[in-house]
């Protein structure tokens, strides 16, 4: 009876380690995720958005509330809520970008008062992010 319960205990002993030995895997960790640009800033008006509205936008001659080229009054926050409540900023300055004349800023081909052809990769994507998450006045 002994040498039957030795050769249970055997086979069990033998069973567990090669399964053990064919559950292992030779799995490969993934490469960590890229964080998104969004994820790596914080995008409000006062810590990233004015300073790019008021190199491209506000100045003197266009959106500045004097009667510049451009309609409306873009040297504040609240004189953009009009454009950003019904999405034309969005539209302009992302949808149309590539468009010299309805792209803004507008090239200078089109309008020579213009100071900025067009905006820069990371302005872009500054204002895509901060209008993604409700266009924040501050953080």
């Amino acid at each position: 009876m002994n040498r039957v319960i030795i050769k249970v205990i055997y086979s069990l002993l033998i069973f567990h380690i090669v399964g053990a030995f064919f559950s292992c895997t030779n799995d490969e960790l993934l490469p960590p995720e890229t964080p998104e640009f969004c994820d790596l800033i914080v995008a409000s008006y006062n810590t990233n958005v004015k300073e790019i509205i008021d190199q491209s936008c506000s100045y003197s001659g266009c959106h500045d509330g004097v009667g510049g080229i451009g309609v409306g009054n873009y040297t504040d926050y609240n004189g953009l809520l009009g454009v950003l409540n019904n999405g034309l900023l969005r539209n302009r300055v992302l949808g149309l970008k590539d468009d010299p004349s309805l792209g803004m800023p507008p090239d200078q081909s089109v309008y020579v008062e213009s100071q900025k052809d067009e905006l820069t990769e990371e302005e872009l994507q500054i204002i895509e992010c901060w209008l993604d998450v409700g266009f924040p006045e501050d953080v």
